[in-house]
């Protein structure tokens, strides 16, 4: 197992940018399905339609110094060149340096008009070459004012560079095309159909190759249909890889608005979520309920998943977070990660492989206990 599990990373990670509906997406969409088929199970691609973010080239300018950045993927369409004073969210700028990466704390700023921009800079502890890139929460909602997304190291130079000349200007050109995301799924059909089914999915899209932030969900994924298609189940499990995870989770709300009501009458969701597979990054589950935590913590200890936070009674992070809202039942594996949503984060530096296999083994005891009557 430890051997397929370092390809599917490997083989993922390869592939290149994941972002939603691009052709490296699609690409991957019909590698999984590949792999699903190699297992022999039939696979399934769910297409559909969404408008997609393109920028152009953007920048911010100080002097004759130019920064380039990306732009937040939520921000409303736009051809701007904005001229003003480069200041702090306590100061007077009409251009924002935000270093604060909390979600209240920026949405506050993108809703505030006293505001023409922001420049939002990256954690300091990410590697200084590349920009990790936020979530784009409200993708389907766009919302306020342009965002441009820096490394920290291009941050440094910028908080530098307003203390001599704080006369600034932002250049930024977004608009949206029609494009196809994909869900990659399959079914194994239960002894016994009439139970309420499992529902195994992970997120396969990301802002970069991300082999630690979703390699591991991938071949988890992969390690559970094996696992119950070689040995039967007694209810069916439906399985789905679901793209625009970076996009307001599009793919996740795609899955749902096809199977309703699945949330709340599914016997349980297994959400293989971000990061479990990183170097140098902590294991969180997060738990439905007492009888999900307690099969999630003894299959932990036997695999030898000995350190790890737990989530009990809140609401979870990543997609399982509408499950909890749909009052469903849920098992959810996250973690931490260094180098989360950064270029960096690629095959075989950014993985923990035997940590990995150890939660890949938790997560085949939890989905043959959870497909049993």
């Amino acid at each position: 197992m430890r051997d397929r599990i370092a390809n599917a990373i490997a083989a993922y990670s390869a592939q290149g940018i994941h972002r939603t509906g691009t052709d490296i997406d699609r690409a991957s969409a019909h590698w999984l399905a590949n792999e699903v088929e190699t297992i022999g199970l039939i696979p399934a691609l769910f297409n559909f339609e969404f408008d997609r973010f393109v920028y152009e080239p953007a920048n911010i300018k100080i002097g004759n110094t130019v920064i380039e950045g990306i732009p937040c993927y939520d921000c409303l369409p736009q051809r701007s060149t904005i001229s003003g004073h480069l200041g702090t969210p306590d100061g007077d700028g009409d251009i924002v340096l935000v270093t604060d990466q909390s979600r209240e704390k920026l949405n506050e700023l993108r809703n505030n008009s006293c505001c023409i921009a922001l420049v939002l800079v990256k954690p300091a502890h990410m590697p200084a070459d590349g920009i990790a890139l936020l979530n784009a929460e409200q993708f389907r909602n766009p919302m306020g004012i342009p965002v441009l997304q820096v490394s920290n190291e291009q941050g440094a130079l910028l908080q530098q560079l307003s203390s001599v000349c704080n006369e600034a200007t932002l250049s930024i050109s977004t608009s949206t095309e029609t494009a196809t995301g994909i869900n990659v799924g399959t079914k194994i059909v239960g002894r016994e159909p009439e139970l309420a089914p499992l529902v195994v999915m992970t997120p396969r899209s990301s802002w970069w190759r991300s082999a630690s932030e979703r390699g591991g969900g991938i071949a988890g994924w992969l390690e559970i249909m094996r696992l119950l298609h070689a040995r039967g189940s007694d209810r069916d499990v439906i399985f789905t890889a679901n793209t625009g995870h970076e996009l307001g989770h599009t793919g996740y709300d795609y899955f749902v608005a096809e199977h309703p009501d699945l949330e709340s009458a599914a016997h349980a969701w297994l959400d293989l979520g971000a990061n479990f597979a990183a170097k140098d990054g902590e294991v969180r589950l997060q738990y439905s309920d007492d009888e999900i935590q307690m099969l999630a913590q003894t299959a932990a200890n036997i695999a030898g998943v000995r350190e790890y936070d737990e989530v009990l009674g809140h609401r979870p992070g990543g997609e399982a977070r509408a499950v909890y809202d749909a009052g469903g039942r849920y098992l959810s594996i996250l973690g931490g990660n260094p180098l989360f949503h950064h270029p960096a984060d690629v095959w075989p530096e950014a993985v923990d492989l035997d940590k990995t296999a150890r939660c890949c083994d938790m997560l085949n005891a939890v989905a043959v206990t959870m497909s049993s009557a």
